[in-house]
């Protein structure tokens, strides 16, 4: 019996999966490359290279996502999960930093998984944002960002779901809590000193109104 038709068959089958695979790759390289510029020109406050950042990865999550069509297999192995979810974590960082509402997966095109995953890395970035807010005194939107690291955290923490349908889902939340919790103590150190700071300048300019008066 000869399987030469079959395996001719299967052959030029592979083949264009395997071409397939090496175009996902490619794309989803510039994802993450594209994912990781936002998110540092996020922390730098440039919006605009922010944006056009984001806009790239979009572009290349798009070629992906139409390779992808035709072998769905590539959502869940291979490079894909971990561009899913940097791009997923560039969109929310960029919404939560400006304030605004958190894009939804549907909307960002991604699997739930690594929107969840992303999410999860965002509240790490959103302790980064906390610090350098606090840096320049801006106690505000230091207090602003701990209340956000505190909501995702705690819709995170609801989620419970084994590591095969969510991977390292609930190491990440124990990193949040974690992140969480140093972040409560620095603002709240960082609160106390200027508190300090403000009492001091206030008893020192009662004792030069005391001087002056006498």
């Amino acid at each position: 019996m000869s399987f030469e038709r079959q395996l001719s068959e299967i052959d030029a089958v592979l083949k264009a999966k395997d071409g397939n695979r090496e175009k996902v790759i490619t794309f989803s390289r510039e994802i993450i490359r594209r994912s990781g510029s936002a998110v540092l020109a996020i922390h730098k406050g440039e919006w605009q290279a922010a944006t056009d950042a984001i806009a790239e990865a979009r572009s290349s999550l798009e070629g992906a996502l139409e390779v992808c069509d035709g072998q769905q297999e590539f959502y869940y192995v291979g490079p894909m999960p971990q561009a899913f979810q940097e791009y997923a974590e560039a969109n929310i960082v960029l919404a939560l930093i400006r304030g605004m509402e958190a894009p939804s997966p549907q909307q960002l095109r991604v699997p739930v998984e690594s929107y969840i995953t992303g999410l999860a890395d965002a509240v790490g970035e959103m302790r980064r944002h906390a610090l350098d807010s606090l840096r320049r005194d801006d106690f505000a939107e230091a207090e602003r960002s701990l209340r956000v690291m505190e909501e995702a955290y705690t819709a995170l923490k609801s989620l419970d779901f084994p590591r095969a349908v969510v991977p390292n889902l609930k190491r990440k939340v124990d990193v949040n809590r974690r992140l969480v919790e140093e972040t409560r103590g620095d603002v709240t150190l960082a609160l106390q000193g200027q508190r300090i700071r403000e009492s001091i300048e206030r008893a020192m300019k009662g004792k030069e109104g005391s001087k002056l008066a006498s």
